[in-house]
């Protein structure tokens, strides 16, 4: 799904969401252990303490594993939600001297060529960011000629970002 794969990449890339999946993992982990050595030192049984403790160390170790598959389920549900209409529905893209010219089933789109910020290529998408921080989704198995997409985008002022390996995780 090209929605939910540009989801998942601006996601990696957001630094608010780096540190919240920084914070989850790290406070919750220091919190787990504070209260195992609490217990362990509160009562005579320390067991207690080591079993609070160890299930820190696990969610410390299997919180990436979690993290992944939680931002995974939930842009797949924003996507389905928010962009019901548009999924599967063909847009068309080509380019004349100075600007992107994008049409799908409600609209057109005359994009000038200054306004194009990035052009993004994954292994399987080229997102072509705006100076707005909108982005064009363009799956690459849609394009004949990529390398004359590439060098058409880039003449017009977009920045070539190289994220062919780019994963999420």
């Amino acid at each position: 799904m090209d929605f939910l794969e540009y989801q998942l990449y601006s996601s990696s890339k957001s630094e608010s969401h780096k540190k919240k999946r920084f914070r989850s993992r790290y406070i919750v982990f220091i919190l787990y252990t504070l209260l195992g050595l609490y217990f362990a030192y509160k009562n005579e049984n320390k067991s207690i303490g080591g079993i609070i403790a160890s299930l820190g160390l696990l969610w410390f170790a299997f919180y990436p594993i979690y993290a992944k598959w939680n931002y995974k389920r939930h842009f797949k549900k924003h996507v389905e939600e928010n962009y019901k209409n548009r999924i599967n529905k063909p847009v068309e893209i080509d380019f004349d001297e100075n600007y992107v010219n994008a049409k799908d089933f409600t609209s057109e789109s005359k994009i000038n060529g200054t306004e194009l910020k990035e052009l993004i290529e994954t292994k399987n998408h080229f997102f072509i960011k705006l100076t707005t921080d909108l982005s064009l989704i363009v799956p690459k198995h849609s394009i004949e000629n990529q390398t004359e997409f590439k060098k058409r985008v880039t003449e017009l002022g977009a920045e070539y970002v190289d994220e062919l390996n780019w994963k999420w995780k």
